[in-house]
């Protein structure tokens, strides 16, 4: 197996690899919010680095496929992707695009995912800060005795 034919082999590995990573990590941030929800911190903790360790090995395929193409002369972004997929095979070519769409499906879930659990924590800290802010204000007006 000559390089070229090894960087084909690993960038459709990295592809498969991050499909599974990220419908992992889909699910990891369902059972964050449900985590959220329900103010269950040891949980919590526990799928936040669950979902670092996954954040850690896709970047990690993310900066080896921006090397792979590197290596065949393109730049990056989805036109270097299109012009990637013609390296391969005319039989492998639309098997490879479609894991690369579901890829892309899977990675808009994901953010989308982010964002309500990132909203939900926000809505947490406004409530606490009004908690504290309102004990602070009755102990201002309350009776002191000397």
């Amino acid at each position: 197996m000559n390089r070229r034919e090894q960087l084909l082999q690993v960038a459709e590995q990295d592809i498969q690899l991050d499909t599974a990573d990220y419908t992992r990590l889909q699910t990891l941030m369902h059972e964050l919010h449900q985590a959220l929800l329900a103010h269950h911190c040891p949980q919590i903790d526990a799928l936040n680095n669950d979902i670092a360790t996954l954040l850690t090995n896709l970047s990690g395929r993310a900066q080896r496929r921006s090397k792979i193409l590197s290596a065949f002369g393109l730049g990056s972004g989805g036109q270097a992707m299109n012009q990637f997929f013609q390296q391969y095979a005319a039989t492998r070519r639309g098997t490879i695009r479609q894991q690369w769409e579901q890829l892309g499906q899977l990675t808009s879930q994901c953010k989308f995912l982010n964002e309500r659990n990132g909203k939900l924590l926000a809505m947490h800290n406004d409530i606490l800060t009004q908690l504290l802010d309102n004990q602070r204000d009755a102990q201002l007006y309350s009776p002191q005795f000397f």
